[in-house]
């Protein structure tokens, strides 16, 4: 009657944002039966102390993002997984929302909403993320859409995994959860989104925002290399599909975000 949920989260040198994370998990959501997992890429800060003290499973690693969600679910024991970042605060009681969903679905998409929307580049994230859940219908593409799932029954997170050729574990960072889906919605197309699920972390200014975006631009070198998921690849360029030519306030700010993001991964990618 109550399931144990895993909730895994990779963290590297996430001390200015783990402790917010896990809070949350701990202080808003009323369902009980949960297990914790920390996959740390090597911190050098008190990322690590900072989740034990909380009672969290702590599993190190040399492997980068995508690996670390693979370790994560190996060592989960629940029947469904959350895979978490640790920028993110779930909302209240997500869990306890999530799980009557499970009967009729395989996995879930959580609804996103800034943490803040102080400056112009969390007001463009907000905007963004608005423009992917209006038109849901098209976004839950795994090709040509922007939302991903992140809440799994383990079964079907597990063979999605097995379909991820190994190669790419240890060093893949991007498109992390982009890849998982698409191998997802090859063995199921039972996917649902529960909103407002979740807040983000947002960037705050353009130097955050291009430090990040180079990053994602180095990382997808491994991918080209590897020649696997160019779809995935170049959909990170695109503009968001809409279900209408109108041009609103939303969709002009989701458009100004992209052109930010662009030439700092294109960099990264190329140079």
């Amino acid at each position: 009657m109550n399931p144990l949920v895993s909730i895994a989260i990779p963290t590297r040198n996430s001390s200015n944002t783990i402790e917010k994370c896990l809070s949350a998990i701990q202080q808003q959501q009323s369902y009980q039966n949960i297990e914790v997992i920390i996959i740390d890429s090597n911190s050098k800060d008190d990322t690590a102390k900072i989740a034990a003290s909380k009672g969290c499973k702590v599993i190190f690693t040399d492997w980068r993002l995508l690996g670390a969600r693979y370790l994560g679910c190996k060592a989960a024991s629940g029947e469904f997984v959350l895979m978490l970042d640790s920028d993110q605060i779930l909302l209240e009681d997500t869990i306890e929302r999530s799980l009557p969903l499970f009967e009729d679905y395989d996995m879930l998409c959580l609804g996103e909403t800034s943490f803040a929307c102080n400056t112009l580049i969390q007001k463009m994230f907000g905007a963004d993320r608005r423009v992917i859940h209006n038109n849901a219908h098209i976004h839950l593409d795994p090709i040509y859409g922007a939302l991903l799932a992140r809440f799994y029954k383990r079964s079907l997170l597990e063979c999605a995994f097995e379909a991820i050729p190994k190669s790419l574990l240890p060093s893949v960072v991007i498109h992390d959860h982009a890849i998982i889906y698409y191998e997802a919605r090859k063995l199921s197309s039972r996917v649902n989104i529960l909103s407002n699920a979740l807040c983000h972390d947002e960037p705050v200014t353009v130097l955050d925002l291009w430090k990040k975006n180079f990053q994602y631009g180095r990382s997808t070198r491994t991918l080209m290399a590897n020649g696997c998921y160019n779809d995935l690849i170049r959909k990170k360029t695109r503009l968001r599909k809409t279900g209408t030519r109108k041009i609103t306030k939303d969709k002009l700010l989701s458009s100004l975000l992209l052109s930010l993001k662009a030439p700092a991964y294109l960099l990264g990618l190329y140079i």
